[in-house]
């Protein structure tokens, strides 16, 4: 039996407040019960330190390398951008294996444009894996590879010829032109060059 400690009630054993004052019960533990409850939250304690260092540490290393994305129209296409000059640049630098001991030279009328000519080297640049496109090439360097130039070069304008912002378009001309004419299976060329490049 217990008895309430304000008013000294007799109380039922399961009674946890006195039914006449009100009064909270106090309930005796064991030595072990306390030591249980103490242990226990001190492992309670312990895991949310834990989990606390853990937030602690994840979010800004979080923050710090996952990509934040772009957060309107001109970030992405700036970035856009700046990927394909660094894809550019990366193929740029990266010169394949050229047709220079087989260049193809010629001269040719500029179109409406009397006295007036070009005379010009082209070469032709490809993957260096590919055996059967460079043998190719060399092949059919002077002959059908020579009049396709000589056909489209005579075929453009005095300012197309002359215009250095034209040049660019021209060499994807005629890059465009030679890879059509490849044999099925063959592969492309990645560039024309010209490394001769003279009107008069």
């Amino acid at each position: 039996m217990k008895y309430c400690t304000r008013c000294g009630t007799e109380l039922v054993d399961e009674a946890v407040v006195c039914t006449i004052c009100g009064c909270a019960v106090v309930v005796k533990t064991s030595k072990i019960g306390k030591r249980f409850i103490v242990g226990r939250r001190k492992t309670i304690i312990v895991i949310f330190i834990i989990l606390s260092l853990l937030f602690i540490i994840y979010v800004p290393v979080t923050y710090l390398l996952v990509p934040k994305p772009p957060a309107n129209e001109d970030e992405i296409a700036q970035k856009a951008k700046e990927d394909s000059l660094r894809l550019a640049s990366q193929a740029a630098t990266k010169v394949g294996v050229t047709t220079e001991d087989t260049p193809i030279e010629f001269i040719v009328n500029i179109s409406g444009a009397e006295d007036r000519f070009l005379k010009a080297t082209v070469i032709f640049e490809y993957d260096e894996k590919n055996d059967k496109l460079g043998a190719e090439l060399r092949k059919r360097a002077f002959t059908k590879y020579k009049d396709m130039l000589i056909k489209h070069m005579s075929s453009l304008s005095l300012r197309e010829i002359t215009d250095p912002s034209e040049r660019d378009k021209i060499c994807k001309d005629l890059r465009r032109m030679v890879n059509a004419s490849l044999p099925k299976g063959m592969g492309e060329i990645r560039s024309v060059m010209f490394t001769n490049y003279i009107t008069q």
